[in-house]
């Protein structure tokens, strides 16, 4: 129940500076998911999960878990409309989880470099299977299972991905350590919310 609670508060306390922060990587979800880029040994990928991933990573999960539902709802309006019911609640599920697992980097250290990379592991095997159920209930059974074999084999689109955003969390902590104070801040309002 404690975790429960925590998002309650979380979201209760929301301020003007998170709804500027879910804006921004709103927008940069929505333009690097519909901006595929073409790779040079085949295929295409997009950055989009490594920005809703790194604003999780950085500001909570609550902020890149929502940014990351809206930017990929926009896209799929546009795109496919028939995955936008969908996408907010599988987006703010794996954000969330990113988050969780990413915690509060407080120093530069291993201990916050691992916490990371498996935030972003935790961040796209909850993706993939939060879309799972949406798979089966729109295309079927046989796209289900082809959705959750294609994530469990390694793809270089991928692993673009999953390496870009530690690299680009981690040099982000690194060059604007002002990050952190924006943490504090976030858990300075729980507790005076608490009072």
């Amino acid at each position: 129940m404690g975790l429960i609670e925590d998002a309650v508060l979380r979201v209760k306390t929301l301020d003007v500076r998170d709804f500027a922060l879910i804006s921004i990587f709103s927008a940069l979800m929505a333009v690097t998911t519909m901006w595929a880029i073409p790779l040079p040994f085949g295929g295409i990928t997009h950055l989009g999960n490594t920005v809703m991933w790194t604003a999780s990573i950085l500001f909570g999960g609550l902020i890149g878990g929502i940014a990351g539902g809206i930017g990929g709802m926009i896209v799929d309006l546009l795109e496919c409309p028939i995955w936008a019911p969908f996408t907010p609640f599988c987006k703010l599920a794996s954000g969330l989880a990113c988050g969780l697992v990413a915690g509060e980097p407080r120093d530069l250290n291993r201990v916050t470099v691992v916490r990371i990379v498996a935030a972003t592991i935790v961040g796209a095997a909850v993706n993939c299977l939060a879309y799972a159920p949406v798979y089966l209930y729109l295309l079927g059974y046989q796209s289900m299972i082809t959705w959750l074999i294609y994530f469990v084999l390694p793809s270089p689109t991928r692993l673009i991905t999953y390496i870009s955003t530690p690299i680009l969390s981690i040099a982000t902590l690194k060059a604007y350590p002002g990050i952190r104070i924006y943490r504090e801040s976030v858990k300075n309002r729980i507790i005076s919310y608490r009072r």
